[in-house]
């Protein structure tokens, strides 16, 4: 639900202060609860977490926040489930992973659907929703090469305590360009439903997913918390249409089964042969 909130806050605030607002109050809050963040990184750590923070948080949440001005929520989230697939494909070209047969036409079929989702047939770089869509590519790929990036570094420093640097280091990072951003916005102008969006994102997105996907990893497999993300085209979908009253298209609609299908065929278990 973070594309809907994002796009209520958005008729108040600019993209860039919106970023702002979640990095700069959410880093701070989320470096005090994460409890692991207790001792200094080394220098070798805090590089990697500063390159890091800036895939993962600092490009990923402008290029993000960008995307949803221009292009919507509901392209938003069908774009969010490609995260998987563009890891694989990081992972194969890093050589990080070796995917098999189906893992890399699950890749192929995901890139398909992007392709109709951006209407490559009718590629004008002048028409908003398509710079929109490419900014959420953008975005989707810097998540993913941070995914893959971060294995070693959360191994060393620890899952939540990665994330509480991270943040830090991204809120600093994007100050360049959130920092006038936040001074310019007027906060004591904003109406209650704006407030109450800005509230949404700092407690859920910001906060509560990252504990809650923490959580969750310590009792399912990663590829079952991977699988997951299928479902967010539909709650999206249902959240844009109750809250902002957008109505997905066919096309939007297509796009997101052949992604789906795609993100399917690269997280999905190979079952295990029995012993001969």
């Amino acid at each position: 639900l973070w594309p809907i909130a994002g796009a209520l806050a958005l008729r108040e605030v600019s993209p860039a202060a919106l970023i702002g607002f979640r990095t700069l109050i959410g880093g701070p809050l989320l470096f005090m609860l994460v409890r692991g963040v207790r001792a200094w990184p080394s220098r070798r750590d805090a590089l990697a977490l500063a390159a890091l923070a800036l895939f993962g948080i600092a490009g990923n949440q402008l290029l993000y926040a960008e995307g949803l001005q221009r292009a919507g929520p509901i392209n938003a989230v069908v774009m969010i489930v490609i995260v998987p697939a563009m890891t694989l494909l990081f992972g194969a070209v890093l050589g990080r992973e070796r995917p098999n047969l189906r893992r890399r036409l699950g890749v192929l079929v995901t890139m398909v659907g992007i392709l109709i989702l951006v209407r490559v047939e009718r590629f004008d770089l002048s028409s908003e929703t398509l710079v929109g869509n490419l900014l959420f590519v953008g975005n989707t790929a810097s998540y993913a090469l941070y995914l893959v990036l971060a294995k070693p570094v959360v191994a060393r420093v620890g899952a939540l305590a990665t994330v509480g640097w991270i943040f830090v280091f991204g809120a600093i990072e994007a100050l360049p360009w959130t920092g006038p951003a936040v001074l310019a916005t007027d906060w004591t102008g904003l109406s209650a439903g704006a407030y109450g969006a800005l509230a949404f994102i700092l407690i859920g997105p910001t906060i509560g997913t990252y504990f809650l996907n923490a959580y969750a990893l310590k009792h399912v497999d990663a590829s079952v918390v991977a699988i997951f993300i299928g479902l967010q085209p539909i709650v999206g979908a249902v959240g844009a249409w109750l809250a902002l009253g957008q109505v997905p298209s066919p096309r939007t609609g297509l796009a997101a089964a052949v992604i789906v299908g795609g993100v399917l065929l690269t997280s999905l278990r190979t079952p295990n042969r029995p012993p001969s």
